[in-house]
């Protein structure tokens, strides 16, 4: 395979996962895409820092450099977090529903990006609850965190 094809593949699962047209903004020209023995997408860098890895089910798995490109682009795989919890979701604490103050559109178990009210990034992870279902909720996470100390 090429690595203009491996760079369009993981292109087209950012385009999947977060959007259209995030792909090209999320991974730019010259990305490496590191692929396993097997020949499967393991991770992708740029200029040296990782932007992501990927598992089994083949999706991103954002790194912390990749989740600030993400927080820079139009996507609806975010939440807003309330100050009062930002310090506690920077450190990689748990984002409880009562400090969410606005979010966009996603299912449990999609990567998704948390901010700030000016849309600097807090932290990122997998959504415990689809966007549909956080209005009903109350007490309880919305996402599971990947980072520390962002």
């Amino acid at each position: 395979m090429s690595v203009t094809f491996d760079l369009t593949l993981v292109r087209d699962i950012a385009d999947y996962q977060f959007g259209p047209g995030v792909g090209q903004k999320l991974f730019p020209e010259g990305c490496e895409v590191v692929k396993s023995s097997k020949n499967r997408l393991r991770r992708v860098t740029y200029n040296g820092a990782l932007l992501c890895t990927f598992g089994r089910d083949s999706l991103i798995n954002l790194a912390k450099e990749g989740a600030e490109r993400l927080s820079k682009i139009s996507t609806d795989k975010y939440l807003v977090a309330s100050d009062e919890a930002a310090d506690f979701v920077r450190k990689g604490r748990s984002l409880f529903v009562k400090h969410v103050l606005r979010y966009g559109y996603f299912y449990a178990g999609e990567e998704v990006i948390i901010v700030d009210k000016n849309g600097s990034l807090l932290n990122w992870g997998r959504a415990l609850w689809s966007s549909d279902e956080i209005s009903d909720l109350s007490g309880v996470p919305v996402v599971r965190e990947r980072g520390e100390n962002v």
